[in-house]
């Protein structure tokens, strides 16, 4: 064998194991950064939680930190538009004065059909509903769980004044199963072949819906979270009658 061979095959043995090398130098190099993101995460959890004023439940805090050790969690959306300035407006527009909620769907033909006709749930509204408010780090905690459903939210405002309303008349009576989105319908529950319920939430609390990939926006022309329908206060009444 000679000089050259031994030099040639000394120097790929050189080659692989740097190449070895600088990948766990990048590797090591990712889980640095990683670990340096969820240590900023865990900073701002805990300033959230000494502010007296703090939104944020403990079961919350809990859901949050149990996300973090997902390797694939960041605990902010990199690759969408959620946190955009104009998103965020049309979330929190009147946020003290209304009770909201988002739906996440895959379909766009399925967002624009809620924004005509309203929103359809099967007995319990919060199965496919997720209340939110206007904290950053709970919204995307939020979005993080549901984002999967689909890169269309459906965004649900009823309006404060209303809702307390009857949630606290259905507390007079000691209501069990019954949602306050249930009696803010205008038409009687159907059953499907599941013997289920289904509601129809009425399409003037459909603010829109906007595409997260992308950030766009689809305003209802019709919404007012303010509606209030004389049918609410029958079915109210209706509901007094049976308990």
């Amino acid at each position: 064998m000679d000089i050259a061979n031994i030099l040639l095959r000394f120097s790929v043995t050189l080659s692989g194991e740097f190449l070895v090398i600088l990948a766990l130098f990048i590797y090591i190099f990712y889980l640095h950064l990683q670990l340096a993101k969820k240590n900023i995460l865990l900073k701002s959890i805990y300033e959230r939680i000494e502010k007296p004023d703090s939104k944020l439940a403990k079961k919350d805090i809990l859901l949050f930190l149990e996300n973090l050790k997902n390797p694939e969690f960041s605990g902010k959306v990199t690759k969408d538009k959620l946190l955009d300035k104009k998103i965020s407006d049309f979330l929190f527009e009147n946020d003290k004065d209304i009770k909201l909620f988002l739906h996440y769907t895959s379909r766009k033909e399925v967002a624009d059909k809620i924004v005509h006709d309203g929103f359809k749930f099967v007995n319990s509204f919060y199965k496919t509903a997720e209340y939110i408010y206007n904290d950053e780090l709970y919204l995307v905690h939020r979005h993080h769980e549901h984002k999967q459903y689909g890169h269309f939210v459906i965004v649900i405002c009823i309006q404060k004044e209303i809702y307390e309303r009857y949630s606290d008349e259905l507390g007079k009576i000691k209501a069990k199963n019954i949602s306050v989105e249930q009696i803010l319908t205008e038409k009687a529950p159907i059953t499907d072949e599941n013997s289920d319920e289904i509601y129809l939430l009425p399409k003037q609390f459909i603010k829109g819906y906007f595409d997260y990939t992308d950030g766009t926006i689809t305003e209802n022309p019709d919404f007012n979270s303010s509606y209030h329908s004389p049918v609410f206060q029958e079915n109210l009444k209706r509901i007094k009658t049976i308990h």
